[in-house]
């Protein structure tokens, strides 16, 4: 039987042998079109079906399930109502703050280790754009 994520139809599924910092099992997931992208295993068993979806079905699959564990936790916590603006506030800048450093981490591949996205130079980009072949300013 045919298994899709979304729209694709999944070519292979294998276990890479790493893991979330929960303990997930990571999942590598090959399309027909040999495409690939990385899932936790929880995630996958939420998305993969054998029957295709819409990309808004897609996400609805995707983030429901983290806000229903979102919601047990804040709950668990008791958290305040008043709080939540906060939370989220908090939430966002760790994200913001783990992309960034991501970046940054891949930016110093290309020149020395930036302090900040906005400290990497055009001559970066244009390097990096020349090497993956994605230089569209000509």
């Amino acid at each position: 039987m045919s298994e899709f994520i979304g729209e694709k139809k999944i070519k292979e599924t294998v276990e890479t042998g790493e893991t979330t910092p929960g303990g997930e099992l990571i999942l590598k997931v090959t399309y027909q079109d040999d495409t690939e992208e990385r899932f936790s295993k929880v995630m996958y068993d939420k998305i993969a079906s054998d029957k295709k979806c819409s990309l808004e079905e897609l996400r609805d699959k995707r983030c429901r399930p983290v806000v229903e564990v979102l919601l047990t936790a804040l709950r668990e916590f008791g958290v305040k109502l008043s709080e939540l603006q906060y939370i989220s506030a908090l939430l966002n800048n760790s994200l913001d703050h783990s992309k960034n450093a991501a970046l940054n981490e891949l930016w110093g591949q290309w020149q020395p280790k930036p302090l900040a996205p906005d400290e990497v130079s055009l001559l970066t980009v244009d390097r990096v754009l020349r090497h993956v072949g994605a230089d569209k300013t000509k």
